[in-house]
C-alpha cells in the first residue's frame, strides 16, 4: 500500500490511477490515514458487500473488546436478563 497525502492528491490526481494499477492507496491528512482507495472491476457489488461485512466485523470486535474492558463479558445469564428487564421498564 502506498501512502499519499491529500496535498499530493490535489496537485497530481492523475498519479492515483497509475498507482492503483499496482497497489492500494491510503490517503493521509496531517500524516494520519483517513481513506483507502482500491481498484474495482466487474465484481464491484461483491467488493462492496465484502467491505460492508468487514466493517461490521470490526464494529462487533470493538464491542467485544469493550465488554472485556468493562467486565460485562462476565455477567451471568440472570444478570443479563435483569438488566434487559430494567432497561425495558424505563421505556
Amino acid at each position: 500500500m502506498k501512502f499519499i497525502p491529500t496535498r499530493q492528491l490535489r496537485s497530481n490526481p492523475s498519479d492515483l490511477w497509475k498507482i492503483l494499477e499496482d497497489e492500494e492507496i491510503i490517503i493521509t491528512v496531517n500524516g494520519k490515514p483517513k481513506a483507502l482507495m482500491i481498484r474495482t472491476d466487474e465484481d464491484f457489488d461483491k467488493l462492496i458487500d465484502l467491505i460492508s461485512r468487514a466493517r461490521a466485523e470490526m464494529a462487533l470486535e470493538k464491542i467485544r473488546l469493550e465488554s472485556i474492558d468493562n467486565k460485562t463479558d462476565e455477567l451471568s445469564e440472570k444478570e443479563i436478563n435483569d438488566e434487559i428487564k430494567r432497561t425495558r421498564e424505563g421505556y
